[in-house]
C-alpha cells in the first residue's frame, strides 16, 4: 500500500509538472511575440510582465473564489460576476497574441485600478481597495517608465481625492460613505500615499540600480568580446608566426640546431642537420654540442664560449665538425641568442665549406709550384745564363776580327738575349697566374657565401 500511494503521488507530481510546463510554454508564447536578444532592462521587465499573468490567472482563483462564494451569500449577486468577468477579461487580453504588449500592459494597469475603485465603492472597504492599489503601483513601478510611475502615483492621489470629496459632499449613496467619517478617510488616506511613496521611490531605486549594473556588464561585456576578438586576431598572427619561424628552421637547408647556453645540451634541431651529420633526431636531443666536433676542437670551443657569453650574430667561426661515422668536414658557424621555452638558448648555423676549403688548398699548392718554378728560372735557370753574358761581353769580336767569326759571335750575343727575355717572360707569366688564381679564389668564395645566405633566407 505504501509503495503504491509513492507510486500514485509520484505519477501525480509528474503529471502536474508536464501541465504545468506545458502552460508556461503556452502563456510565454502568447505574451511575447518576439525574444529580445539583449537580456536588459526592458527584456528583464517582458519577463516580469510574463511572470505576473503566469502567476496571477491561476492564483488569483484563491482570492476569487473564497471572496464571490461569500459575497454570494451575503446577497451581494453582482461582486461574484465582477470577479468571475475580471479574471475571464484579463486572462483574454492578456493571451490575446494579435494585440501588442504596450497595449496589454496599459490595458491590465487601467483594468486594475477600474476593479480596486470598484472595490472601494461596492465593499465600503479601504484596506481591500488600498492593498489592490499598492500592488498596482509596485507593479507599474517595476515594468514602467518613471513618468507612467509618477502618473500613476498622481492617480492614487486623485482617486483618494475623489473619494474625500464623495464623503464631504455625500454626493453618491455608496457603501464607503457609510463606513468612514472625513477625518477617518483623510488619516487613511495620507498614511496610504505616504507608504505608497515610499515603495515607489524604492522599488525605483532597486530598478534603476538593476539597469545600471546591466549596462555596466553589458558594457564589461562588448569589452570583453573586443578584446577576446583582438586577442584571437593576436593569437592566430602569433601561431602564423610561429608556424612560419618553425617552418624557416626545420626546412632551411643549412644545418641548424638550437642548445642551451648555460648546459650546451641540444634543444632542437632541424632536417638539414639530422641528414648532414647522421644522428636521428632523438639522438640530437640527447647530445650536447661537444658530440659534434672532433676531439682536437673542444678546447678551441670552450674558449670561444668563455670569452663571448653574448654570441656576436655577424661574427663567422671557421672551424671542423664531425659527423655520426667520424667523417671530419670544415663548416663556418654562426651563432645566435635567442628565446626557447623560457631557456638561455642559442642558434646555431653550420655551413659546409669542406668543397672551398678544399679548393683553396689545391690552388695554394699549385701557387706554390707556380713559385717554385719561377724561382728555378729566375735563380737556378737564369744565373747560368746570366754568366754567359757576362762572358760575350768580353768576347765578342774586335774591328780586326774576321766578318765571319764576327756574325758568328753576334748571332750566339742575339740568342743569349732571346734566351733571357724568355725566361723573364715565364717568371713573370707564373707571377700573373698565381695573382688570377689567389683573384678567382676571393671571387668563388664571396660568391658561394652570399648564395649559402641567401638560401637561409629563402
Amino acid at each position: 500500500m505504501h509503495k503504491g500511494l509513492k507510486r500514485f503521488l509520484y505519477k501525480f507530481t509528474l503529471g502536474i509538472d508536464k501541465i504545468w510546463y506545458r502552460y508556461k510554454q503556452f502563456v510565454e508564447s502568447a505574451v511575447s511575440k518576439t525574444a529580445l536578444e539583449t537580456k536588459d532592462i526592458y527584456y528583464l521587465q517582458e519577463r516580469l510582465f510574463i511572470n505576473i499573468i503566469l502567476y496571477s490567472l491561476p492564483l488569483s482563483l484563491i482570492a476569487v473564489i473564497p471572496t464571490a462564494v461569500i459575497a454570494y451569500k451575503q446577497g451581494e449577486k453582482l461582486l461574484p460576476f465582477i470577479y468571475i468577468s475580471a479574471i475571464v477579461v484579463i486572462a483574454i487580453i492578456s493571451l490575446s497574441r494579435s494585440l501588442s504588449l504596450k497595449f496589454r500592459k496599459g490595458f491590465l494597469v487601467v483594468f486594475l485600478y477600474s476593479i480596486s475603485i470598484l472595490l472601494i465603492a461596492a465593499l465600503g472597504s479601504f484596506s481591500i481597495g488600498s492593498i489592490y492599489l499598492l500592488a498596482l503601483s509596485v507593479l507599474v513601478a517595476l515594468i514602467f517608465s518613471k513618468r507612467v510611475v509618477y502618473t500613476s502615483l498622481l492617480t492614487n492621489i486623485a482617486i483618494y481625492t475623489a473619494f474625500g470629496c464623495i464623503l464631504y459632499t455625500r454626493l453618491f449613496n455608496i457603501s464607503i460613505v457609510h463606513h468612514y467619517t472625513m477625518s477617518m478617510w483623510i488619516a487613511y488616506s495620507f498614511n496610504f500615499l505616504f507608504l505608497n511613496l515610499l515603495v515607489i521611490i524604492q522599488v525605483r531605486y532597486i530598478v534603476n540600480g538593476l539597469k545600471v549594473t546591466i549596462l555596466q556588464e553589458a558594457s564589461l561585456y562588448q569589452d570583453l568580446q573586443v578584446e577576446m576578438s583582438e586577442n584571437v586576431s593576436i593569437n592566430k598572427a602569433l601561431r602564423e608566426s610561429e608556424e612560419h619561424y618553425r617552418s624557416l628552421f626545420l626546412l632551411n637547408p643549412s644545418p641548424m640546431w638550437i642548445y642551451d647556453a648555460d648546459n650546451l645540451m641540444i634543444l632542437q634541431v632541424n632536417d638539414a642537420a639530422v641528414k648532414r651529420y647522421g644522428y636521428s633526431r632523438v639522438e640530437f636531443l640527447g647530445m650536447n654540442i661537444e658530440d659534434v666536433r672532433p676531439a682536437s676542437k673542444i678546447s678551441e670551443l670552450h674558449k670561444i664560449l668563455r670569452k663571448k657569453k653574448s654570441p656576436d650574430p655577424n661574427r663567422v667561426v671557421n672551424t671542423q665538425h664531425q659527423t655520426k661515422g667520424g667523417q671530419i668536414f670544415y663548416v663556418d658557424v654562426q651563432c645566435i641568442k635567442i628565446p626557447f621555452k623560457g631557456k638561455n638558448a642559442r642558434l646555431v648555423i653550420s655551413t659546409d665549406v669542406t668543397a672551398q676549403f678544399e679548393h683553396a688548398l689545391a690552388i695554394e699548392n699549385q701557387n706554390a709550384k707556380l713559385r717554385d718554378i719561377a724561382f728555378m728560372q729566375s735563380h737556378i735557370v737564369r744565373a747560368p745564363l746570366a754568366r754567359i753574358m757576362g762572358l760575350m761581353s768580353l768576347i765578342l769580336p774586335g774591328p780586326n776580327v774576321v766578318t765571319q767569326d764576327k756574325k758568328l759571335f753576334e748571332f750566339l750575343d742575339i740568342s743569349v738575349k732571346e734566351l733571357d727575355d724568355v725566361i723573364r717572360a715565364i717568371v713573370s707569366t707564373s707571377e700573373e697566374t698565381e695573382l688570377q688564381t689567389l683573384n678567382t679564389t676571393l671571387t668563388e668564395s664571396a660568391k658561394s657565401d652570399v648564395e649559402s645566405l641567401a638560401a637561409q633566407y629563402h
